[in-house]
């Protein structure tokens, strides 16, 4: 999955994510999701990396930008 990250459709706190691309990978059976944010949408230019869990259902937090991600409106 990747989602660009905007101001637009993330309440995020650090400007300087602004505009980034979010990339996760996740598997039904574990409950860590790694991810990488990154400066381009191919993934290449990485900004920063993690793992992060799921919240309820579908709620992704992403710790750098302080924010969560609705699954359900991002699929």
């Amino acid at each position: 999955m990747t989602i660009k990250l905007t101001r637009d459709n993330f309440n995020f706190r650090f400007k300087q994510y602004e505009g980034m691309f979010f990339h996760a990978s996740i598997n039904e059976g574990s409950e860590i999701i790694k991810y990488k944010i990154t400066k381009d949408k191919e993934g290449l230019e990485l900004k920063e990396f993690g793992n992060t869990h799921m919240k309820e259902d579908s709620m992704l937090y992403i710790p750098q930008i302080e924010a969560y991600i609705d699954l359900k409106t991002v699929k």
